[in-house]
């Protein structure tokens, strides 16, 4: 699993004019016409142990980025590398052995609920990542009682179902079940959105704890500027595709270089006195 030592000098992920296509059909027999491009030519480095976040109104391709890391849709055009190995249908070039993209990157969904399975107990739900691995039943649990404590839930929800649990816990639960392999890098996909503030800001507070203790590096998808600006050492702001702009987080948010990036600043709520 990824539990292996890298050169701290290498990006964790250096992503390479990475294009994303949807083809376009039509007519009788449903050919392709032509093809919508979602993610266009976009290029980034994420510093290990550090939290970039990518910005942008909905449908600017900031979702449809992530899950092409992690294979769930097509890469059209472009790659990436994962501490300085280029990744190959699904696999990481690693000099002692092949290593899977999914050993090493895990992803933490927006819906907590719809991406845990409601038929499976806890146990069930965590373990089986691991025991895919080869790992027995009781290593398996010995490792997911040890992760529900560090995200804050009780050993007692082993035996408990998805439904049992409220937005915050079932996110913690997502969580718990990313770092089961042991990876070196989150891709969080807006995974606060759904949640009450209050609970956001303890899920936060839970991923930056998380990236400090276990050396994590976190690409973080967020439409809200406020959390952005309380946890991000770089942004990358998209904008239909594209990137318009990129740096540290104290640059781009204190003074933006590109308009959208501004009008993006200037849309966060804000409260005054007249």
């Amino acid at each position: 699993m990824g539990s292996e030592n890298f050169d701290s000098m290498v990006p964790a992920l250096e992503v390479n004019g990475l294009t994303v296509r949807f083809p376009i059909r039509g007519g009788v027999f449903s050919k392709v016409k032509d093809y919508f491009t979602a993610v266009d030519d976009v290029s980034f480095t994420l510093s290990q142990g550090k939290i970039l976040s990518i910005v942008g109104e909905s449908g600017c391709g900031k979702s449809t980025l992530v899950k092409s890391l992690v294979g769930l849709v097509p890469i059209a055009k472009g790659s990436f590398s994962l501490f300085g190995m280029a990744v190959k249908d699904g696999k990481v070039d690693s000099p002692k052995k092949s290593v899977r993209v999914s050993d090493l990157v895990q992803m933490i969904f927006q819906d907590p609920f719809s991406s845990l399975n409601p038929r499976q107990t806890v146990t069930e739900i965590l373990t089986a990542p691991v025991i895919a691995r080869g790992f027995s039943f009781d290593e398996s649990c010995k490792r997911a009682r040890e992760l529900l404590d560090r995200v804050s839930l009780p050993a007692g929800a082993m035996d408990k179902f998805p439904h049992e649990f409220s937005g915050g816990q079932r996110q913690r639960l997502c969580i718990a079940r990313s770092l089961m392999v042991r990876p070196k890098v989150l891709l969080c996909d807006e995974v606060t959105s759904a949640l009450d503030v209050s609970v956001q800001a303890q899920i936060l507070h839970l991923l930056d704890d998380l990236r400090r203790d276990l050396g994590l590096s976190i690409l973080f998808i967020s439409h809200d500027m406020q959390v952005v600006r309380a946890l991000s050492d770089d942004v990358l702001v998209m904008y239909f595709g594209h990137v318009v702009e990129h740096g540290p987080a104290d640059e781009v948010l204190t003074n933006p270089q590109n308009e959208y990036t501004e009008k993006l600043l200037a849309s966060v709520p804000t409260i005054r006195r007249d």
